[in-house]
């Protein structure tokens, strides 16, 4: 079976503000290692949707993933639910630890 990828509307912000960000650094080098670390990471998720460790080794039902974006302060939270990945947040690691959990059920 071959999953989808959705993004809620606050993930994608968070993510278009981070390559923003990193484009800015230089001359948009360091957004676009940004970029290549996310599609990446969407690979090896979409390959293997269980491989990410459960985010703060919680058990709950959807099981929330988080992946670490290599050298970037940031992580990729995500469920699996119908068929879909689909991304909580990319959250920066200085933020708030569950800023995020509202919209698991949106």
């Amino acid at each position: 079976m071959t999953l989808g990828w959705r993004d809620h509307p606050g993930a994608r912000a968070e993510f278009l503000d981070a390559y923003d960000h990193y484009a800015d650094v230089d001359d948009g080098t360091l957004g676009d290692q940004f970029i290549d670390g996310v599609e990446s990471a969407a690979e090896l998720i979409l390959g293997w949707p269980d491989g990410a460790p459960p985010y703060r080794a919680q058990q709950r039902t959807p099981e929330i993933r988080n992946w670490h974006l290599g050298k970037f302060p940031y992580r990729l939270i995500y469920v699996v639910r119908a068929g879909e990945i689909f991304v909580l947040a990319y959250a920066h690691e200085s933020r708030e630890a569950g800023y995020w959990t509202d919209r698991l059920n949106r």
